[in-house]
């Protein structure tokens, strides 16, 4: 529940990035890429993010 909402919040911080950038297209790809690879990276790196699946102890 909690990556939902996180992804959820993720998709407004874009949509209202976007819409600031308008009419600067280059801007709008480079906000894009980068807030994409913090998603990314937040959802690899923040634990209650990354639910129970992703428990490299259980692997072992």
């Amino acid at each position: 529940m909690t990556k939902i909402a996180f992804t959820l919040v993720w998709g407004v911080i874009l949509v209202a990035t976007n819409r600031a950038l308008q009419d600067v297209l280059w801007a709008q790809y480079a906000a894009t890429f980068i807030l994409g690879g913090a998603y990314a990276l937040v959802l690899g790196k923040v634990p209650f993010l990354r639910g129970s699946t992703h428990n490299p102890e259980e692997a072992k």
